[in-house]
């Protein structure tokens, strides 16, 4: 199942790009029912072919299943990067962020997550899409494929 997330974003293609690459940010939007063991020592910024091990913690408190995280692309002229992501139920999470330009006031940030969960996909699914509260939903527009 893929899902995808747009939202438009009040702040410049460069900027939103640079903070899209940061693992402060990537850390905070799956702050609140996700946590990761160990983040701390993460390299700050993500780049094509690394590698990230960890445990997954459900309301960053219990710890759920070992996760690991491949950044598989980083684009920088198409401000695109992607990761392919699995561990516990997950079987796939084939994850795409991109910015696109806007104005010199605002971008638009697209998010797509390819998911298979088994049986637990729509769940997974339903969480991913409803639980980012960091970003601007009245903006986005969620869309399965």
């Amino acid at each position: 199942m893929i899902a995808r997330i747009h939202t438009s974003l009040p702040t410049t293609a460069a900027d939103a790009w640079k903070m899209l690459l940061q693992r402060d940010a990537f850390l905070y939007i799956t702050h609140g029912m996700l946590g990761f063991r160990g983040a701390e020592e993460w390299p700050e910024v993500f780049e094509e072919g690394q590698v990230l091990e960890t445990q997954l913690l459900f309301l960053n408190i219990f710890p759920v299943w070992k996760h690991r995280l491949h950044v598989i692309r980083v684009d920088h002229e198409n401000m695109e990067i992607a990761s392919q992501e699995e561990g516990g139920c997950i079987r796939r999470w084939n994850h795409r962020k991109w910015i696109e330009g806007g104005s010199e006031l605002s971008c638009n940030y697209t998010d797509e997550i390819d998911i298979d969960a088994g049986i637990f996909t729509l769940f997974i699914w339903i969480w991913r899409s409803d639980s980012n509260g960091t970003e601007n939903n009245a903006g986005r527009i969620i869309r399965i494929i």
